[in-house]
């Protein structure tokens, strides 16, 4: 039973995630053709995190961010899917309320 719990557990995240995904790509593409200041603007911040991130001596030494640095796109990417996966379990929340209160 609980190996049962686990995988069904797991296939939700599964499906979190590719929900995510897949909305955030729309949202990406989305802002690229139709929002491009929305999109420029994010961009630039992620790309000034990083350098701020550049100027951290602690940082760079310890965190060993020589290997991750000018990651600002994907950065930026992730941003959008991290937006979209919590929209999504936003109205998986009140669709589950519903459906219980339904119940």
């Amino acid at each position: 039973m609980l190996l049962l719990r686990a995988f069904s557990a797991t296939l939700a995240g599964f499906w979190r995630l590719t929900i995510g995904i897949i909305l955030g790509t729309m949202l990406y593409i989305y802002c690229f053709l139709y929002e491009e200041k929305l999109y420029t603007q994010i961009h630039l911040a992620t790309r000034n995190a990083v350098d701020w991130l550049e100027q951290l001596p602690y940082i760079m030494d310890y965190a060993k961010w020589y290997e991750l640095l000018k990651i600002d796109d994907k950065l930026a990417f992730a941003l959008y899917v991290l937006f979209a996966r919590l929209v999504w379990m936003f109205f998986e929340s009140i669709i589950t309320f519903l459906y219980r209160k339904a119940r």
